[in-house]
């Protein structure tokens, strides 16, 4: 894992999706995630929300990809980069708009 990677974890009944702010020191069981999350799956939709963090145990993440792919609308992916403050996903988002 690496800062940045976007991220889902199960908390209850309900999934996060978000990403690694930072990788804490190895505790007795394992690493340490500080995950940020930013999004909540509500039924068929992502209910984005302000960014909170958390501590976790890294064996509870799993990667977003298949997850963001599904739900590919573009102008929310971009609002997300930006409220997040992620230049280079904003420009990698962005850039084929500017390219069209």
């Amino acid at each position: 894992m690496e800062m940045g990677e976007w991220r889902t974890i199960k908390i209850g009944d309900v999934t996060a999706i978000g990403y690694i702010s930072n990788i804490q020191s190895y505790s007795w069981h394992e690493e340490c995630i500080e995950f940020t999350k930013v999004g909540w799956i509500i039924g068929d939709t992502i209910e984005w929300r302000k960014p909170t963090q958390g501590i976790y145990e890294a064996n509870r993440l799993n990667p977003a990809a298949k997850l963001l792919n599904q739900y590919q609308d573009k102008t929310t992916l971009i609002d997300l980069a930006l409220l997040t403050k992620d230049k280079q996903w904003f420009e990698e988002l962005t850039k084929e708009a500017v390219i069209s």
